[in-house]
């Protein structure tokens, strides 16, 4: 029989008895309340032992096993149990006494890590231990009450190497069993270690595309990157970034303006987490652009202010990389130079301009240069305020008018502002008066109309208009001259010919210009295809004693027409009547002529007696005509022709009785004449009848100043009239 007792116990606690039975049918027997079914004897392991399940702390003491044997005597061993418990809690406590698992942090760089171990429980009391990266480091052990060890571990200054360290703390009071421990990884917020900008162009161009790159190094949690100029977030342009936690690459792409020129653009680096600890890399933009030109009138000048007399000047604000190496000024378009003389000052930027004209109004611009280009301002108007001033360019305007007729004399000036009181003036050699304001009307401001009828011969000379606005009275009046007048008188003296120093295919075709009607007027020729009667060619000649055509026949080529050629006179009251030169045939002198100029005297001379002979014989046929039909309508009021030719006839041989033709060698001369109509005629006084004034509706009788020997009959209101002419062109 085996027996357990328990010290302090004097009965078994647990026994085994084999008696009367097979040894391997013993009786065990446990105390229920020592042990109860934790405890069971083995007999099969080497010694036999008491096997105790569940162990705990009040089964510790000393035990005694006692053997009965049926023959021999009672044996006792003595055994002592020492129950050890292991700690049953382990915690981590960061620096704000927060329970920590896992990570610690994060803390900033070069901050303290403390770090408290505490464990609960144990007997014998535990062994607690810190170990860094599993290596063994002094923490400071302190025991806090009972059954609760402490063991503080105090880092300084963590630094970058700390990033990712393990901390351990470890509690163990046996070696029966693995100890108790608990690991935490230590997060650090790393601030930048570099910013670095890898390309720093020293140069940039306006409106070209250009990148630029950055490096940030050594943040931790990855850095954010910022672009700035000149303090201020840049916001321009396309960022793509790339990298890792630790180095990140940032590319900007932006097309730089001449804004940027000069400033400073950074790329700035920082841990999001830190403030104030950021990095950064910057390099000062130089950005080469055209010149911008902004162009404005003084600071001191009235822009609405500005009269004649007044000195006015101009400021050119130039920006330009690199600088300007030129400046004009231009009024409305045209360069301005210096004059001092005149008052024109160029200096630097500003333009000066003394004792301004109205002439010298309008748009200002300046253009600067560079090396990069040309730039223009945009304009600015100058307006200067002047007192009227007539808008004719002539001193004298001349005005033709018949008597009772009503005309319209229209004054306008040149004024600023444009509101114009007028006062108009007649006067002629015996008298000046203001007109009354009632005959005359102001259509605009600047514009005022008098409606004058001439009624008698006192009535024609000079009228003037004068001008006021707020600036002051006009200096000079406008003068029109109020003068008789009519239509003018038709050419004579026709001439075709080639003309001199030209090619064979210009001809020239020169006429002897009539009265003017007492006006201003022009010449023009009209040529006809005389077969389809199609406009071939026209031209006019200005006021001139011998008008002269040119035609360029190699504008009618490969064939040029028989033409039918029209020259008159027109001034402000009509046209003249109209000189017929027909059927020229121009293509057959044009082959005929061998490309030189020069006119034979020999032949010339024989042609040119040849035709004054027949001039001679058809002036005496004319005489002879005109004074018979002068003595039939001798007392009549009216007299149908001069010449008694009967209409029929005079179509038939309009070109034999109209133009006479002379060919020399290569040049081909016509001349024409007009006979006038019965319209033109006045009636012939009565012998009773005094002489009286030419009827001023009838166009004037004006003869050329004899010149030479060759006489012609001429045209005449009363009775034929004899004039003389030098050459033989005049015919």
């Amino acid at each position: 029989m085996v027996l357990w007792y328990r010290d302090g116990h004097s009965k078994p606690i647990y026994s085994f008895d084999v008696r009367g039975r097979a040894f391997n049918k013993a009786r065990h027997w446990s105390d229920p309340k020592i042990f109860g079914p934790r405890a069971y004897f083995v007999t099969v392991s080497k010694p036999a032992a008491l096997t105790l399940d569940g162990v705990q702390l009040d089964d510790e003491g000393v035990y005694r096993c006692r053997v009965d044997f049926r023959t021999s005597r009672t044996r006792n061993f003595a055994i002592n149990l020492t129950v050890i418990v292991p700690p049953h809690q382990l915690l981590i406590y960061d620096n704000s006494g927060r329970d920590v698992s896992g990570v610690v942090g994060p803390l900033e760089e070069k901050s303290d890590l403390i770090l408290t171990c505490e464990v609960r429980g144990g007997r014998p009391t535990p062994t607690v231990s810190w170990f860094m990266n599993d290596r063994i480091i002094e923490g400071h052990v302190e025991a806090i009450g009972n059954h609760v060890i402490v063991n503080r571990l105090d880092v300084n200054s963590v630094t970058r190497d700390h990033l990712n360290s393990t901390y351990k703390c470890q509690a163990s009071n046996t070696k029966l069993m693995m100890p108790v421990e608990k690991t935490v990884r230590l997060e650090l917020l790393l601030r930048p270690l570099s910013v670095l900008l890898t390309t720093k162009p020293k140069q940039l161009v306006a409106d070209e595309e250009i990148s630029v790159q950055c490096e940030v190094i050594g943040s931790r949690p990855k850095a954010l990157v910022t672009w700035t100029r000149d303090n201020r977030p840049f916001r321009r342009g396309k960022v793509i970034e790339e990298g890792n936690d630790t180095s990140v690459i940032t590319t900007i792409t932006f097309v730089p303006v001449p804004e940027d020129d000069g400033s400073i653009f950074r790329c700035i680096g920082e841990n999001p987490k830190l403030n104030g600890v950021g990095l950064e890399d910057y390099f000062r933009l130089n950005v080469v652009y055209p010149p911008q030109v902004v162009l404005h009138l003084g600071n001191t000048l009235n822009p609405e202010d500005i009269k004649e007399g007044d000195d006015v000047y101009f400021e050119c604000s130039i920006k330009a990389n690199p600088k300007q190496h030129k400046i004009s000024w231009y009024h409305d378009g045209i360069l301005v130079n210096q004059n001092m003389s005149s008052g024109i000052i160029i200096s630097t930027h500003s333009l000066v301009l003394q004792k301004v004209t109205r002439w010298q109004s309008g748009s200002y611009t300046c253009l600067a240069a560079n090396p990069r280009g040309e730039s223009m301002s945009e304009p600015v108007k100058l307006r200067i305020r002047y007192a009227p001033v007539c808008s004719r360019d002539t001193d004298i305007t001349i005005i033709g008018a018949s008597l009772d007729e009503v005309i319209k004399v229209r004054c306008q000036v040149a004024a600023d502002p444009a509101d114009v009181n007028f006062l108009w003036q007649f006067n002629n050699s015996g008298e000046s008066f203001d007109v009354s304001p009632a005959r005359f009307a102001t259509s605009s401001g600047n514009v005022s109309e008098l409606m004058y009828t001439p009624a008698s011969q006192r009535d024609y000379g000079t009228l003037t208009c004068l001008g006021t606005n707020s600036i002051g009275r006009q200096m000079d009046p406008c003068v029109f001259q109020v003068v008789p007048a009519s239509k003018p008188s038709s050419l004579t003296n026709c001439t075709l010919r080639t003309a001199n120093n030209q090619t064979s295919e210009t001809v020239e075709v020169e006429c002897r210009a009539g009265y003017d009607g007492g006006l201003p007027q022009r010449f023009l020729l009209e040529a006809y295809d005389a077969k389809t009667m199609r406009l071939r060619m026209n031209f006019t000649v200005a006021d001139t004693e011998s008008p002269i055509f040119r035609l360029d026949l190699g504008e009618l080529l490969p064939s040029p027409p028989s033409l039918r050629i029209l020259v008159y006179a027109e001034n402000a009251k009509g046209k003249s009547e109209k000189v017929v030169l027909d059927d020229i045939l121009l293509n057959d002198a044009e082959k005929r002529t061998d490309g030189s100029n020069n006119v034979s005297l020999v032949p010339l001379a024989g042609l040119l007696t040849g035709s004054l002979l027949t001039l001679g014989m058809a002036v005496l046929v004319i005489v002879v005509v005109a004074v018979r039909r002068k003595r039939e309508c001798d007392g009549r009021l009216h007299c149908p022709h001069h010449l008694n030719i009967d209409a029929s006839k005079q179509a038939s041989k309009s070109r034999q009785g109209s133009m006479l033709e002379i060919n020399t060698g290569d040049n081909r001369y016509v001349v024409a004449y007009t006979l006038k109509p019965a319209s033109d005629c006045a009636p012939l006084p009565s012998p009773q009848a005094t002489m009286s004034p030419p009827d001023p509706r009838r166009q004037p009788d004006i003869l050329n100043t004899p010149r030479g020997e060759c006489r012609c009959l001429c045209h005449c209101r009363h009775r034929p009239k004899l004039s003389t002419f030098k050459h033989f062109d005049d015919v």
